[in-house]
């Protein structure tokens, strides 16, 4: 099925009884590309017209012996090979590549291993363990759960997308290419790793200034350059606070984090 005619599709049909962060996400996900999309919940997926997900050995399911893996060894589920299959198309690489790693990997990773992440267990919760119902209910308020956290991150990672092209502009045009000043917070964590700078300055929302500094690459914590370990004990006059881990500071005037940002490079 194609992007197309999922977006025409009346049906999506998985299993019933007990649901997981898998299915429950999986049926989000349609349900965002296709708000009129009927999600059934059944034994018998053969009885069914439609797109078919986490039940029948199809395109969507994950349950063959064959399944297919990530390089990095986390196998697919059925949410990661719908989020495969259709996010690239609709929000691009970047967003399709950030959601994969920071969501849909522990997903499909809990529902292939029986190892639940945090928000796989907390999905679990919306079961109906009573045995009274059949829990189609309890699946739809989870759904709708799991819609409002996915397209919560959907749009922070378009949101991010277009900070860091506005960051990069902005380093370009910066004379001081080791600390950058942003007029406000601007996500900066992928794209500043690469360049020269080794903070960044922007308004904190509790008033003032803060200055963080940039790690070496996006996937990690490691910093460039942390800022002085003396400060823990000794904080300068001109800064508010100094993190434990040393990757921010704080202070209330601009020209004084600047100042604090161009001692610190100079610090061995």
């Amino acid at each position: 099925m194609n992007l197309q005619e999922l977006k025409k599709c009346n049906l999506g049909i998985t299993h019933n009884g007990l649901f997981h962060a898998d299915d429950v996400f999986s049926a989000a996900f349609l349900k965002l590309i296709n708000p009129n999309i009927k999600i059934i919940r059944t034994s018998d997926s053969s009885k069914y017209d439609g797109l078919k997900f986490d039940i029948g050995l199809g395109e969507f399911d994950h349950h063959m012996v064959n399944n297919e893996v990530r390089d990095n060894g986390v196998p697919y589920a059925s949410f990661g090979k719908l989020w495969k299959k259709f996010a690239p198309l609709i929000y691009g690489d970047y967003v399709y590549e950030k959601i994969d790693k920071h969501l849909v990997q522990n997903i499909d990773y809990s529902d292939n291993t029986g190892n639940a992440d945090t928000l796989s267990y907390a999905i679990s919760s919306f079961n109906d363990f009573t045995g009274v119902g059949n829990g189609d209910l309890e699946f739809i308020k989870a759904v709708d759960f799991a819609s409002i956290l996915l397209s919560n991150m959907i749009n922070n990672e378009i949101r991010n997308l277009n900070d860091e092209k506005m960051v990069i502009d902005m380093y370009k045009k910066s004379k001081n290419k080791k600390i950058l000043v942003l007029n406000r917070y601007l996500h900066f964590k992928d794209s500043l790793p690469n360049t020269e700078v080794t903070y960044v300055i922007y308004p904190s929302k509790r008033g003032g200034y803060l200055a963080q500094a940039v790690t070496i690459n996006s996937d990690t914590t490691k910093l460039k350059k942390p800022f002085p370990k003396k400060w823990l004990k000794e904080l300068p006059t001109n800064l508010t606070f100094c993190h434990q881990t040393r990757f921010l500071i704080g202070s209330n005037d601009l020209n004084d984090i600047i100042n604090a940002c161009e001692l610190s490079l100079k610090e061995e």
